[in-house]
């Protein structure tokens, strides 16, 4: 998660169940924001994701150490701009039966913050939405199929051609 020059800040959120079941959200915030705004976004639309899904015992990770002390209330809330932010966080998680927080390290963050990378880089306009599918696919391996050739030379025959091209053409479309 984080700041994507003046045009728009990615949020990546993860939600993974007791099962293990993986899901994924990536939001594109409208306005820019500092670090620390757009880290408390995520944590605030992840705890809104998971109460919306009817999660009742919650636990959520980030990598600021920052918002997570904070949340915890290990660290004072100095910034004026954070108040409401915490404020909002405190009040969501009593709504959860239960509600644990914790920091990871950035590493063990990579798949939320994939996520914001990503979302950043479409730049969405406000309101706008796109779906996109993500799927493990093995490498495509075209295996060419030679055979000697029957000419007393041993030449070899082609059995498979390519055509290849630098340019696009209207096939490609």
């Amino acid at each position: 998660m984080g700041l994507i020059g003046n045009i728009v800040a990615g949020v990546g959120v993860v939600l993974l169940s007791q099962q293990n079941y993986v899901i994924p959200h990536a939001f594109s915030l409208t306005e820019p924001y500092s670090n620390n705004v757009v880290e408390y976004n995520a944590l605030l639309i992840g705890m809104q994701l998971a109460e919306e899904i009817g999660v009742k015992n919650h636990e959520a990770y980030g990598d600021s150490k920052l918002i997570i002390n904070q949340v915890r209330g290990e660290y004072e809330v100095q910034h004026e701009d954070f108040v409401p932010y915490h404020n909002i966080i405190i009040n969501m998680a009593e709504k959860f039966k239960s509600f644990y927080i914790d920091h990871v390290p950035c590493q063990q963050n990579a798949h939320a913050d994939a996520l914001a990378s990503f979302v950043a880089s479409l730049a969405l306009p406000a309101e706008a939405t796109e779906k996109v599918l993500v799927y493990n696919h093995n490498l495509y391996c075209l295996k060419f199929a030679f055979e000697e050739s029957q000419t007393t030379k041993g030449d070899l025959q082609v059995k498979e051609v390519l055509e290849t091209s630098t340019g696009l053409e209207l096939r490609d479309w």
